[in-house]
């Protein structure tokens, strides 16, 4: 109760004090947000003018009262509408989170599938298929950017092959690639991850005695050790998912999916300082999300007691 308590509290501080630094930072914008909308709408930036939108968006008033306007509003589900586009933010957010979501979620859940067996495979037969395949995605993650795996994927089915449309049609296709390449950048480093620690537990003394005693090793892993390999994984998968928000940009961007990352690259573009902070307190209510549901999954494989 007590570390449930602490972990509620240190995420509601954590939650704050990132509301109040992004709050400052936007307003230290070169560019303020009355100039922009005015820019946004071709309007001239008179004295008359940038009083007016100073009042309209509430600007007037002092920073604190400001900030406290802010925060309720969001919090009650008001996150405010565009500085450019003037529609509301949150419906924005609700039609374009899918897509990302399947994207990262999706994807680094089956990429942790496709590690666990592919590290599992890997760590009874060094240099064998599994070990030499989780070594090659590895590598290959880490040296081949996904921007230009997917331009040549697009130019080999889609402009040579005329296989596959991926920018007409319903976009299925599109987002299928996308989780399928967020899934092969996850598989190599989950991997290798599961590989380390089956072969960590299997150096421990309890596996070594259970061998001894005529239990097949694959048997022994697999019924006893596989809650500590589990408990690694699911701590290296806490740090992928938050890759969900943000890291999905280049997908999306490259396959025109119409998600929550594609559409932060155009509020970027246009200093929408709206959309920006409330991009920022959605990624830390959903970093929240993924340490309390991961959180609980640790618990429940009883990580204290087996690592």
């Amino acid at each position: 109760m007590k570390q449930t308590a602490a972990f509620l509290c240190r995420w509601a501080l954590l939650f704050f004090l990132t509301s109040i630094l992004v709050f400052v930072l936007v307003r230290m914008m070169p560019v303020t947000p009355e100039e922009q909308w005015l820019t946004a709408y071709k309007l001239p930036h008179s004295e008359e003018n940038l009083a007016y939108v100073r009042e309209q968006m509430g600007l007037d008033k002092p920073l604190p009262v400001q900030y406290a306007r802010w925060i309720t509003r969001f919090l009650s589900g008001d996150w405010g509408l565009s500085l450019v586009s003037r529609v509301d933010i949150r419906s924005q957010f609700v039609r374009k989170l899918p897509p990302s979501l399947s994207i990262g979620l999706l994807g680094t859940l089956l990429g942790a599938g496709t590690g666990l067996a592919l590290g599992y495979g890997a760590a009874f037969r060094r240099r064998g298929v599994c070990d030499r395949l989780s070594s090659f995605l590895s590598v290959f993650s880490q040296s081949v950017p996904a921007f230009l795996l997917s331009l040549l994927i697009i130019q080999l089915l889609s402009v040579q092959l005329k296989a596959v449309r991926f920018f007409t049609g319903d976009g299925r296709y599109a987002l299928l690639t996308a989780i399928l390449l967020t899934a092969l950048y996850a598989a190599g480093a989950l991997s290798r991850v599961v590989r380390n620690a089956c072969r960590e537990e299997m150096d421990k003394t309890y596996v070594k005695f259970a061998v001894s005693m005529g239990f097949p090793k694959r048997k022994v892993l697999r019924s006893y050790a596989l809650k500590p390999v589990l408990c690694k994984l699911t701590a290296a998968v806490s740090a992928s998912f938050a890759w969900v928000f943000g890291g999905s940009a280049i997908l999306e961007f490259a396959f025109g999916i119409p998600g929550i990352s594609y559409f932060l690259i155009d509020s970027m573009k246009a200093r929408d300082y709206n959309v920006l902070q409330t991009y920022i307190l959605v990624v830390v209510i959903w970093m929240f999300l993924v340490h309390l549901v991961l959180g609980l999954l640790l618990r429940a494989l009883d990580a204290r007691g087996r690592t």
